[in-house]
Order: structure tokens, then sequence, then C-alpha cells
């Protein structure tokens, strides 16, 4: 093989076509994804699909669908769950985020230093970030859908009319997808204009260029006119260490020291590459500005923002992917085929301790989902969650796992998401909406004793009980330790899983 052969062989792009296809793989071969948070979606999705038919779901829930900038995921799952059920499209939309995103690292990486570099294959780990293993789905697929738009921006060579056109209707897409997306991409957009910047007279031009990525303010103003409760909140213990976490957890979920040796691996290699640019120049600058930009905005934002949580896990990792991909590409070619080596080598690394960590969960969770056998279909499932340990790094699906009896018996579960003024369903009970939304299946483990909280545990079992919950699966608690609820018997039984059913 000569040498050209040998360079299109180890082309960064075609690495990174190999990359995003493998990234495929664990939302697809691994039979429950370990998302934290996509048996919820998946529920809501399924929800959405079938309430307004004559099943069981739309006893319990009201549809709403309104234009928000949370939907990123939620429309194409919706539209295949229909003929796909909410289970399989919720999978096939979630396996096509990673691929997409890392299209849009190739794609920037390209519009900003005139070829895909091997600075992007460094980048790819980071399509699996924190982000991605909570299951912020519309989030992820939204920056993935930002990364793309950017690529375009930053290449366009013309600004008529129809190139507008198309920048306005990219943004309002991205916004729908969900608005922290949106953001990015605005950032994004101020970076390529502020490295161009040369004089005062420049700033007009700039402003005029990205009018059109103002377009989702309309939308915006009219879903949030009528917003209520509290838009920011900052609740900090610490809040230096806590950043410090945010920045450090960016590719947190599995196993705490291989996550952390990861996201070391990949800082190292970048400043490799950095020393073997050869260059004046070593880093471009619009993608540096957008990273600074957007680490800023990770170490300014509160804990909640507009009633939601991580805006700066969410955005930490983006900042990151952002600095490396900065680095430009080395002048010898033997190097940067080496630094595209080492960066696949990486994301091999990261797909496989994902794949790997959730098939090895993934039997113990169907097994208790069987316990789902015994809820009556159409039935009112109340789920309570203890986590098994304080340590808290790994990222796995089981607090929102009921939410799988939605789908396979059409029952009522306690595990949906009801963020305020993002609804698209309600519950028609007025008191089970206030009572049994997400964080209710919560019960406290006292760390570091780890003790589950009796009295909590106590009441939370009571207030099902007096809602006539059909069955009732405590999860976390050794069966020993259980409480008796009067008027309920032990059904099923797995190690610290226990499926009650009502008797009378």
């Amino acid at each position: 093989m000569g040498q050209g052969s040998r360079a299109r062989t180890l082309s960064p792009i075609t690495l990174g076509i190999i990359a995003a296809v493998l990234a495929l793989v664990p939302v697809i071969v691994v039979p429950i994804p370990g998302f934290s948070d996509a048996p919820a979606h998946m529920a809501r999705h399924h929800i959405l699909a079938m309430a307004s038919s004559s099943t069981p779901l739309s006893h319990y829930f009201v549809v709403h669908w309104q234009w928000i900038a949370n939907l990123g995921e939620d429309i194409p799952a919706v539209f295949l769950a229909h003929w796909l059920g909410g289970d399989l499209a919720t999978r096939l939309v979630s396996a096509a985020i990673a691929p997409l995103t890392i299209a849009g690292i190739l794609a920037l990486s390209r519009a900003a230093h005139g070829r895909v570099t091997a600075s992007a294959m460094l980048a790819t780990p980071l399509a699996l970030n924190q982000a991605w293993m909570f299951g912020f789905l519309n989030y992820c697929l939204g920056i993935a859908l930002a990364l793309l738009t950017a690529a375009w921006l930053f290449s366009r060579q013309r600004e008529r009319l129809p190139e507008q056109a198309i920048l306005g209707i990219a943004a309002l897409v991205v916004w729908t997808a969900h608005m922290a997306a949106w953001a990015t991409l605005l950032l994004l957009a101020a970076a390529n204009e502020l490295a161009r910047l040369r004089s005062i007279h420049d700033i007009w031009p700039a402003i005029r260029r990205n009018l059109p990525l103002l377009l989702p303010v309309i939308p915006l103003l009219i879903w949030r006119a009528h917003s209520h409760g509290a838009n920011v909140t900052w609740i900090y213990e610490d809040v230096v260490r806590y950043k410090l976490t945010v920045f450090a957890g960016s590719l947190r979920g599995t196993w705490m020291k291989l996550d952390l040796a990861l996201l070391g691996a990949i800082f190292l290699s970048a400043l490799l590459a950095l020393r073997w640019t050869g260059r004046q120049r070593q880093m471009e600058p619009r993608l540096l500005i957008a990273a600074l930009l957007l680490a800023a905005g990770a170490l300014a934002a509160p804990l909640y923002l507009l009633n939601s949580w991580g805006t700066d896990v969410r955005t930490a990792p983006i900042a990151i992917m952002l600095f490396v991909m900065a680095v430009r590409p080395a002048i010898d070619p033997r190097k940067e085929r080496l630094i595209c080596l080492m960066g696949l080598s990486l994301f091999l690394v990261r797909l496989g301790s994902v794949t790997w960590a959730w098939a090895s969960r993934s039997a113990e969770l169907e097994q208790r989902l069987t316990m789902l056998d015994v809820v009556p279909r159409g039935g009112k499932l109340g789920y309570v969650y203890v986590r098994d340990s304080c340590d808290g790094w790994a990222l796995t699906p089981d607090e929102k796992l009921a939410s799988y009896a939605v789908t396979r018996r059409d029952a009522f579960v306690n595990t949906l998401f009801m963020v305020d003024n993002a609804r698209l369903l309600t519950i028609r009970d007025p008191k089970f909406q206030e009572r049994w939304t997400s964080d209710s299946q919560r019960v406290t483990l006292k760390c570091p004793e780890d003790r589950v909280d009796a009295v909590q545990l106590q009441e939370r079992l009571h207030a099902m009980r007096q809602d006539h919950f059909d069955a009732i699966w405590v999860s976390g608690v050794p069966a020993g330790e259980l409480p008796p609820v009067p008027g309920y018997r032990a059904a099923r039984h797995f190690p610290k899983q226990t499926m009650l059913v009502r008797t009378r």
C-alpha cells in the first residue's frame, strides 16, 4: 500500500465515519439502554402517541401539544411511536443522537480548519458525555443540530435572502429541539464574528448577518408569556468545588476512575497535538472563542435555569469538546495520523466502557421488569426508589425504571416529567397531578450511614395506599426492612426489589 493510499485509509474523515457508525452500538445492541432518564422519555412518547385513542392511558393523561423549546426527540419519537410503540421509537431516535453529534464535530472541524482534523477525532469521545448519559435526549439532539448548523454558518460564502432564510429556519429547528442548544448556536455564531472583527465598523454587518438566528425569540416570548414559579435558583454550598466537579465529570456515567482517566487522556492528547502543530497560530480562533464563551456560561449558570436543572452539566462537555477541536492540524502528516489513531482509540475505550456498563446490568433490569406482569393492565403503579449507595457517580436508569409500566401495561406511574411551562401532558386527577409526578418516587438514603429514611418511606407508602394504587414497587429496600402496608401483599421479590399488590 502506497503512502497516498495509507493516508486516505487513516484520514480523520474515514475514522470519524467509523466512529459515527460504531456510536449506534450501545443503544441498538443493549436490550435496556442505560440512559438515566430514557425510561421516562419513552413513557412520555408512548402517552403522547396513544393517549388520544381509547387506551387506558387516556383515562389518566391529557395531551397538550404546544410549540416549546424542548421537543428535539419528542417529535420524531412520537411520530414513530404510532407504528413502533414508545419503546422502540425512543430507542431508534436515541441511537441516532451520538452519530449525529460526531457528524457535527466532523462538519464543524472541516468548516473551521478547511479539513477534518485529528483534533476532531480527539473530541469524539465527548459525543458520549455526561448529558448524554443522563438521558438529556432533547438537548443532546439539539446540540448535534447546533453543531451542524454552525458548520454551515462558518463556511457560508454569501448572505443573500435564501441563505438568510435557511439560517432562520435552522435556528427555529435548533430552538425547538432545546433552548440551551439554541443558546449554544448563538455563542458559536458570536465566536465566528468576534474572530473576524477588525474595527468598530464591522459590528453592525456582523449583527445583520446573524439576525435570522434571533427568529426563535418570537416563539420564546409567546411560550414564556405565562410562566410562573422560580426561573432561576442558586443553591450551592461550595460553588467552586461544584463547578470543578461539573467539568471533571464531563464523561461521568460508568466507573469514576475510568471516566476521569479517559478525560485526562483526552486532555494530554490535546496538549500533544498542540505541541505537534508546528504552526505559529496553534489554535483556530473561532472554535477557541466559542469554547471560552461556553466555559464561561457553564461557570456562571445557576443550579436551575427556567425551572430546568443542570445547564452547567450540559454545557461543560461541549466547551471541552470545542477546546479540543480548536487545535490546528500538525504539519507533519505522520503526527496527524498518530493523533487520529489516538482519538479513535480513546473513542473506542469510551464506547466499550459504556456498552459494557449497560450490558452488564441489562439482564438484571429486564428481570426486575418481569415484576410488571402482576400490575393490572390500565392500573396505577406507585414506584418508591431508594438509591443503592451514597456513591453517586454511575448513571443508571433505575430511578425511572418503573416508567416501562406505561408501555408494557398501559399503566399510570409516578415517574413522569412534569416541568412547569413545558408540559406536553398533564394528569387528569388534580390531586395526582400535585402529588405523583417525577421525583415523587424518591426516598432518601441517609449518607454516610447508608441507611434508608424509614419515616419518609413509611409516609410515601401510606400516601400511595390512601390514593388506592393497584400496585407498589419498592426498589432499593431489602424485604426485611420494608414496613407492612395494610391491604397489600408481596407478589414478587428480587434482591432489594418488592412488588406489592392491593388485596382490597
